[in-house]
Formats: structure tokens, C-alpha cells, sequence
């Protein structure tokens, strides 16, 4: 049996979306500060969720670890942190449930199991979408400690929509695996039929229209002679 094409999506688009919402939640670029005071005109500040980095593109040094206490303590900062640890627990959880219940070492997947996985992928991905959204809305809200005059999404918050909505793509393409499950009859219930008389020499049940009319004639008429056997 050949593997449906839904399942197939959905093992590609899950484990793509999980790689770029890892890198999402470990990249240190969630937003960029730039045109900051006091500071290089090619100077910006690279803020995540863990750290903080100042980028000087015209000598090519990045350097990590700044501390800001206002930007790190914001309400914003400690629900992205755990909503994302969470959505990476859970969409790891989805795929090997989907894997399971793929035909990986069967001849015919699992599509309740399949469909499971998909349910819990969607999950996943949703945990993602919030807090990368939460974060695109209040980006200008939250507090810059470098008082830079320009700031931009940075490319993890990009890498973690575009991983969220894979990951849930994939959890939708399983659920369609529930679509799959026909009901099957029974092995009693396929060779049973329904009892019925036949005619002898006839194949057709009298429950079923017949072609061939059968007329039942008196005894009498069977058994009186026929006129010209007095002839013989």
C-alpha cells in the first residue's frame, strides 16, 4: 500500500518547521536596534530572548552577553521564553506520534495514531505563532535600553512564523488522515445473506425480481391425460 500523499506532507513540512523554530528561539535577533546615541552609525543591537548582541558591521565584530534588566524582565520576555520551550516539547511529541503511525514498518499506517500526531502538531505550532505575534505587536513597546531611533523585526521572529505555520500545515495534512478511516464489514458480516427460497433450476432468490415467470398449476391439470392418449 502506497503511503497517502497527506502523510507524506506532513513528515516533511514537521521536522522542517521544528529546525527553524529551534534556531528561532536560540537566535539572538528577535529585533534590531539601530541608529543608537553616542554609538557607531553602522552599530545595532540584536535583542532574543536569551541575549543581547552588538553587531559593528564595518570591523565585523559581534559581540554577546549585553545585560538589560528592563528589556529581559518584560512580561513579554518570561511568556515568549515559556510558550516556545513548550511549543518545541509538544511538536516533538507530534512528530513521533505521526511517526508512528505512518506505514514506516507496516503495510497499512495507523490513521487514528496518524491523526493524533496531527492534532498535537497543530498545537505545537500554534505555541509558536503567539508568542512570535505577541512580540511583533509590542515591539515598540517593549524597552530599549539602547535608545536606538530605529527598530525592525529580526530575522528569528521571520524564522519562527515561517516554522510555526509549517509545523501546523503539517499537523492540518495529518488530520486528514481521520478522513481515511473506512469502515470495514466484518468477515461474518460479508458472507452473510439473508435467507431465501429459490425455485429449483433458477438462480434467483424470491426476494429479488426474477426474469422468468413460474406458474404453479393445479395437481388436477397434471395429472389428467392428455386428449390424444386415447388414441394410442
Amino acid at each position: 500500500m502506497r503511503t497517502p500523499v497527506v502523510m507524506i506532507l506532513g513528515l516533511v513540512c514537521a521536522p522542517s518547521g521544528y529546525v527553524l523554530i529551534l534556531t528561532c528561539i536560540a537566535a539572538p535577533a528577535w529585533r534590531d536596534v539601530s541608529s543608537i546615541p553616542n554609538g557607531a552609525l553602522d552599530e545595532i543591537h540584536h535583542q532574543g530572548l536569551w541575549e543581547i548582541c552588538k553587531d559593528e558591521q564595518s570591523v565585523r565584530e559581534l559581540t554577546c552577553g549585553l545585560s538589560d534588566d528592563a528589556y529581559f524582565d518584560y512580561q513579554v520576555i518570561s511568556i515568549a521564553r515559556g510558550l516556545m520551550i513548550a511549543s518545541m516539547v509538544v511538536s516533538a511529541a507530534g512528530i513521533l506520534v505521526a511517526t508512528f503511525g505512518v506505514r514506516c514498518w507496516t503495510d497499512i499506517p495507523s490513521y487514528p495514531i496518524t491523526g493524533v500526531g496531527g492534532i498535537i502538531l497543530v498545537i505545537g505550532g500554534t505555541l509558536t505563532l503567539i508568542p512570535v505575534s505577541w512580540y511583533t505587536d509590542r515591539l515598540k513597546v517593549i524597552p530599549n535600553t539602547a535608545a536606538g531611533t530605529e527598530l525592525a523585526v529580526g530575522y528569528a521572529v521571520v524564522l519562527g512564523f515561517v516554522g510555526g505555520s509549517l509545523i501546523v500545515i503539517a499537523g492540518i495534512n495529518l488530520m486528514f488522515s481521520f478522513g481515511k478511516l473506512v469502515k470495514r464489514k466484518s468477515p461474518a458480516e460479508k458472507n452473510y445473506h439473508p435467507k431465501s427460497s429459490t425455485y429449483p433450476g433458477s438462480r434467483y432468490p424470491t426476494g429479488i425480481s426474477n426474469p422468468v415467470t413460474v406458474i404453479d398449476l393445479p395437481q388436477s391439470i397434471h395429472s389428467a391425460p392428455a386428449p390424444w392418449d386415447d388414441d394410442l
